[in-house]
C-alpha cells in the first residue's frame, strides 16, 4: 500500500484533492440563480436581426446590467429576435427598475422647436466626478411630498454636436424687462430631452386625455422633470410626432381617416390609449398601422410618457450668447460641456435615476427597439430546495452505484477505491470552480453528476480489463491497462467533441453551456488525473486479492 501512495500519479491526485478542499473552505462555491435565486428576462426584439446586430445588442444589455454591479449576470441570444438575460436579484422593485431599463432602446435626443440639436451618439464622455457637477444634491425638506433631492449628470459633446447645439439655441431668448440691479430679464425657449422618441408613430389621443394632460403639463411635476407652464402643443412640436384627437369611445371621422392615410408609410405604428375603442383599433389595423397600446401612469401626463419626453430645460441667456451679448452667430461661444438635471423624492430615488440615465448615455442606443419583456423569477428559498434535492440525488446515486459495483465484483477492497475516486472527481471539479469563481447553476451541477457517472463507467472498464485472463502472465496488467485507456481516451475525445459546439456556439441553448463546460472539465480531470491514479490502485488491489 505504501508503494501505491508513493506513486506519482496517486500523489498528484491526493495533492490536488487537498488543494481543492482548501480552496472550497476559504473561497467557497459560487452558485447560480437556480440555487440562490434570481430573475431571467426574456427579451423579444421588434424584428429579427443579423448576427452582428445581435452581438451589439447582447453587449449593450450586458453593459447596462454590469453597470449596477450585479452578480451572475449572463446575456445570451435566443435565435434572431430573442435575448435572455439573467441576474442574481429577486427584489420586485429592483426587477421592475431593470425591466424598465432593458425595455428602453436608449435613443437620446435633444430638441428645440422640433429641431434636433444633438443625439446620444454625439456624447463623447459622461463625467462621473463631483468636480464637474456629477452627483446627488439635497434640495431641502419637502412638506408636500415633493422632491427633496436633485441630481446632475454632466457630459461632453463632440465638436460637430457642440456647434450644432450652440447655433440651435443662439438668441433663443426674448427680452421682457430691465432693471438696474439684475439687468435685462429674458423669456427663454425650452430644450426638450427625449429617450426613444416614437418618430415612426402617430399618436391617437382621446379628447379627455388631451384636456387632462394639458392641465398636468401646465402645473408641472418636478419629480418627472416637467417644468411649470409646459405646453402640450410645444411638447408635440418638439417630439415631431403627429397626433389626432378623438372623441372617447367613438370612431374616426372621414377627415381623420384621410389624415391617417397620409401618414403612411412613413409612420408604421399607431400609439393608442388603453381607453381606445375597438372600432378605432380595427380602423387603424385595416389602414395598415401596427397598433401599440401604452399604459398611463398616475399623476404623469400620458402624452409625456408616450412621446418619450424625459426633461424640459429652459435655455439660459448665457447659453444663448446673450450674457455676455454676442451679436453675430459666427462669433458665438461654442458650448460642449452640458448638464442634465433632475429631482426625486429621496436620495435613493435620485441616485437610481441618475445611474439609469448615465448607463443609457454610456452604453448607447440599441440598433432596434424592444417589443416585449417577460420575466421568470426563482426565489432563494426554492433555489435552496433545488440545491438540497441535488445533494440528496447525488448521495442516493452514490449508494446505488456502490451496491451495483459490490454485486458485480464481490470485492469490498475494490468498491472503496471506485467510490473514493468518484468523490475525488467531485472535489476536484468543485475546487476548480472555486478557484475560478465559476458560478454553478443547475445545468453545471447536473454536469458534475454526469461526469461522475462517466468516471465510474471508465473505472469499471479498467477493472474489467484487469480481471480478464491469466493475471500471472508477465506484463499482462500493463497491457490490459493500455487497452482500457485506449477505450477511455476514445470515449473522452468523443465526449469533448460533442460538448465543444455547445460551449462555442450555444445560440438558443445558453442554459446547456454550464452543463457542457462541467462535462469537459470533468472528463479532462478524469483522463489526466483520476483514471491513471485509479488504475494504479486497482492493479495493487487485484494483485493482493490474487495473492491472498
Amino acid at each position: 500500500m505504501r508503494d501505491v501512495i508513493k506513486n506519482p500519479r496517486v500523489l498528484l491526485l491526493m495533492l490536488l484533492v487537498v488543494v481543492s478542499l482548501f480552496s472550497i473552505a476559504f473561497n467557497g462555491l459560487e452558485f447560480g440563480i437556480d440555487f440562490k435565486g434570481g430573475t431571467i428576462f426574456q427579451i423579444q426584439l421588434d424584428k429579427e436581426v443579423t448576427t452582428d446586430q445581435m452581438d451589439i445588442i447582447t453587449s449593450i444589455i450586458s453593459e447596462r446590467l454590469d453597470a449596477f454591479g450585479l452578480l451572475d449576470t449572463k446575456v445570451n441570444s435566443l435565435g434572431a429576435d430573442f435575448v435572455a438575460a439573467q441576474i442574481a436579484e429577486t427584489d420586485p422593485e429592483k426587477i421592475e427598475h431593470f425591466e424598465s431599463l432593458l425595455k428602453t432602446q436608449g435613443k437620446f435626443e435633444a430638441t428645440v422647436d422640433g429641431e434636433v440639436l444633438f443625439e446620444g451618439s454625439d456624447i463623447l464622455q459622461v463625467y462621473k466626478d463631483a468636480a464637474n457637477g456629477y452627483g446627488v444634491l439635497e434640495l431641502g425638506q419637502s412638506t408636500s411630498g415633493g422632491a427633496t433631492h436633485g441630481w446632475q449628470l454632466p457630459f461632453l459633446l463632440n465638436q460637430h454636436a457642440a456647434e450644432s447645439f450652440s447655433r440651435g439655441v443662439f438668441h433663443r431668448c426674448t427680452p421682457v424687462s430691465f432693471d438696474n440691479v439684475s439687468g435685462t430679464q429674458y423669456d427663454c425657449e425650452r430644450t426638450y430631452f427625449f429617450i426613444d422618441r416614437p418618430s415612426d408613430s402617430v399618436i391617437i389621443v382621446p379628447a379627455n386625455v388631451f384636456s387632462s394632460d394639458s392641465e398636468l403639463l401646465f402645473i408641472g411635476n418636478p419629480l418627472e422633470n416637467i417644468s411649470q407652464q409646459t405646453s402640450i402643443d410645444e411638447l408635440f412640436e418638439n417630439a415631431s410626432v403627429p397626433y389626432i384627437i378623438t372623441a372617447s369611445g367613438e370612431g374616426f371621422s372621414e377627415e381623420q381617416l384621410s389624415e391617417l392615410k397620409g401618414f403612411l408609410p412613413e409612420k408604421e405604428r399607431a400609439i393608442v390609449h388603453p381607453s381606445a375603442s375597438v372600432e378605432q383599433r380595427e380602423s387603424l389595423e385595416s389602414l395598415g398601422f401596427v397598433v401599440v397600446e401604452v399604459e398611463g401612469k398616475e399623476s404623469i401626463p400620458w402624452v409625456w410618457t408616450t412621446t418619450g419626453a424625459r426633461q424640459v430645460i429652459s435655455i439660459t441667456p448665457g447659453i444663448a450668447n446673450l450674457d455676455p451679448y454676442v451679436e453675430d452667430q459666427a462669433n458665438a461661444k461654442i458650448f460642449a460641456n452640458l448638464l442634465v438635471q433632475g429631482s426625486a423624492e429621496s436620495a435613493e430615488d435620485a441616485a437610481r435615476e441618475l445611474k439609469s440615465l448615465q448607463v443609457l448615455l454610456e452604453t448607447g442606443s440599441l440598433p432596434i427597439g424592444i417589443k416585449s419583456i417577460s420575466t421568470e423569477t426563482v426565489s432563494p428559498r426554492l433555489g435552496e430546495e433545488f440545491l438540497n434535492s441535488t445533494f440528496m440525488i447525488g448521495f442516493v446515486g452514490l449508494i446505488v452505484v456502490s451496491l451495483v459495483i459490490f454485486v458485480r465484483y464481490r470485492i469490498p477492497r475494490l468498491v472503496i477505491p471506485i467510490i473514493l475516486t468518484g468523490l475525488s472527481e467531485i472535489i476536484l471539479i468543485a475546487g476548480f470552480a472555486s478557484i475560478l469563481r465559476y458560478n454553478l447553476d443547475l445545468a453545471a451541477v447536473a454536469g458534475i453528476l454526469a461526469t461522475v457517472g462517466t468516471g465510474v463507467d471508465h473505472q469499471i472498464i479498467i477493472t474489467d480489463e484487469l480481471l480478464k485472463g491469466e493475471t500471472s502472465v508477465s506484463g499482462s496488467f500493463l497491457n490490459r491497462i493500455r487497452k482500457a485507456f485506449f477505450i477511455i481516451f476514445a470515449a473522452a475525445a468523443t465526449t469533448v467533441a460533442t460538448m465543444l459546439p455547445i460551449i462555442l456556439f450555444s445560440f438558443g441553448f445558453g442554459k446547456l453551456r454550464g452543463f457542457a463546460i462541467t462535462i469537459v472539465i470533468g472528463v479532462l480531470i478524469g483522463v489526466l488525473i483520476t483514471r491513471p491514479a485509479f488504475s494504479i490502485i486497482a492493479e495493487s488491489v487485484l494483485k493482493k486479492t490474487e495473492q491472498g
